[in-house]
């Protein structure tokens, strides 16, 4: 039995608050770098040590090359390279009057005693490249033949050189661009190396936060930028906040933090701070610049050609909420959609349209599957369930794949067995287990801003519901429209640990109650069955 007295989520609840951890005066001068303190003293220790290279695994360069020079002495020869070729790295032979041949020399010679910081981006699409780089790291020497044009001048080259080479080098990669690395060389690990890895999620403990306003801080003096105010400031990290889809998570990203600053400027120029108004603007217009399909999207439902039903009850028809992806798009965006089941004589079979047509993939198969696995747990001491239902989503003409429909699909098959109609003022996310639980999902936020998106068109006016699994409370990051409506009660969130305590919610009837209806309509089909089978044998026996 499960508890049916859930609340609707609070605002609080509902976003992270850093302008009172801002607010907070911090008890020492926080360093930044002591956001990764395991990393940064693996930098360090690598600098003493023998080994030639550091494979640094990260999300974004600028970070890494951030923490790298930070964790270096600045006495320290340092070059970050983004884009290079064998001339920048090697050097390059050019014949000037036979037999003189002159060479000039190239990054790793000039960075003896240093390092350099490299992308991997360009040995991947030149893996020779990088077996030139693994030949300079395992003998530390650099032979004119690693040159441009090393191979093909002829005459007299330089002597061979005795001079071993220190110069250490750290390759910046993530963890795809590894794997594509060890495909064009197997054993690339085998060159003395160490290894870390940067996270670009930090938690965003008191500490972290203040540490991280450090930065901004030092970044804006370096660059010369606006000073920020404690609002924008905690704007900026809410929509950091945002980007990892996680209430005690900022996404540490310097080049994202400084253009946001940058552009924010651009709408502040009678202030002496940067507000939190004139980063807003700055982030809407992004969004805005970038929101051309979601603005299709909301077209269709205003034009009433994608058909969804938002008032009233139906039996077998429930409002899902999913995350679009388009290839080569740079956001995603959140979209309601119609789930609709049918019943018919079965065998407890639920018949999934979306698989039989190709247009979903395995992990949504397999979702069906533990619907109905569970669903039918509950009647296993029925010698024959006499129904099956047929599941579609309705308007959908895209292959989609994913199990976050689970919860609604379980919903509306249920609502169409038991003949009960759902609210159609609900919409829902969440997967599920063979054992009912509800599952956290992704997404979350983008969903939900659909649904905000309906307020904004002009379709919502009344009070709505939605559903999520209570696992994705701690990804609730969101905007300030939203928020306006959740603290108007238009919009009511309630996280869900189990599938039973949707059906109040959603049916107005505790689950048992709708399996009771399931049994006697079963009951009455049965008896049905049995009255037509007397009488189809009464017939027969007449001809007996």
């Amino acid at each position: 039995m499960h508890d049916n007295a859930l609340t609707p989520l609070t605002v609080k609840q509902c976003t992270p608050d850093f302008i009172s951890q801002l607010s907070t005066p911090s008890a020492e001068e926080d360093n930044w770098l002591s956001i990764f303190p395991i990393v940064s003293q693996l930098v360090q220790h690598f600098m003493l040590l023998p080994q030639p290279l550091l494979i640094f695994n990260a999300r974004f360069w600028q970070a890494a090359v951030a923490v790298i020079t930070e964790s270096t002495d600045n006495n320290h020869k340092q070059l970050a390279l983004q884009n290079y070729d064998q001339q920048r790295l090697f050097g390059r032979l050019s014949l000037l009057k036979e037999p003189e041949i002159d060479f000039l020399q190239g990054e790793i010679y000039n960075f003896n005693h240093g390092s350099l910081i490299l992308h991997i981006s360009p040995l991947l699409v030149n893996p020779n490249l990088w077996f030139l780089l693994k030949a300079f790291l395992i003998d530390r020497k650099l032979p004119a033949t690693s040159a441009v044009n090393g191979d093909k001048l002829k005459g007299q080259y330089p002597l061979a050189p005795s001079q071993e080479i220190t110069t250490k080098i750290i390759l910046v990669a993530n963890r795809y661009q590894l794997d594509e690395l060890a495909q064009i060389d197997p054993e690339y690990n085998l060159v003395g190396s160490l290894f870390t890895e940067l996270s670009s999620d930090i938690k965003s403990t008191d500490k972290n936060i203040h540490a991280l306003h450090n930065y901004c801080l030092k970044l804006i003096a370096k660059r010369n930028l606006m000073p920020i105010s404690t609002q924008a400031l905690a704007l900026l990290f809410h929509h950091l906040s945002s980007q990892c889809e996680h209430q005690k998570k900022i996404l540490f990203a310097p080049e994202l933090i400084e253009n946001l600053l940058r552009y924010g400027q651009l709408f502040n120029t009678e202030e002496s701070l940067l507000s939190a108004d004139s980063l807003q603007k700055a982030l809407d217009i992004q969004v805005q610049s970038q929101s051309l399909v979601e603005n299709f999207s909301d077209q269709a439902l205003l034009e009433k050609q994608l058909k969804i039903q938002l008032k009233g009850q139906e039996i077998g028809q429930i409002n899902g909420m999913s995350v679009v992806e388009l290839m080569g798009y740079p956001t995603e965006f959140g979209e309601i959609f119609r789930i609709s089941a049918s019943d018919m004589l079965g065998d407890g079979e639920i018949v999934d349209v979306e698989r039989k047509v190709e247009l979903a993939g395995n992990i949504h198969a397999k979702s069906i599957l533990i619907v109905q696995g569970y669903l039918n747990h509950f009647f296993t001491h029925i010698q024959h369930f006499p129904l099956s239902c047929n599941v579609v989503f309705e308007q959908s003409y895209q292959e989609s794949d994913g199990d976050s429909a689970s919860l609604a699909i379980f919903l509306a098959v249920t609502s169409c067995y038991a003949q009960t109609p759902i609210s159609q003022n609900l919409f829902v996310t969440g997967s599920l287990d063979q054992h009912g639980n509800v599952l956290a999902i992704g997404g979350v936020n983008q969903k939900i801003k659909a649904v905000t998106r309906l307020f904004l068109l002009g379709l919502l006016s009344e009070p709505v519901t939605i559903l999520i699994p209570k696992a994705n409370q701690i990804n609730l990051t969101l905007e300030v429209e939203t928020l306006k409506l959740i603290s108007r009660k238009k919009i009511n969130i309630y996280g869900i640990d189990h599938c039973q305590e949707a059906f109040p919610l959603s049916m107005k009837l505790a689950f048992n109650e709708i399996v009771i209806r399931i049994h006697k309509r079963i009951e009455e089909l049965n008896k049905e069955d049995e009255q037509e089978n007397s009488v189809l044998n009464r017939c027969l026996a007449l001809f007996r």
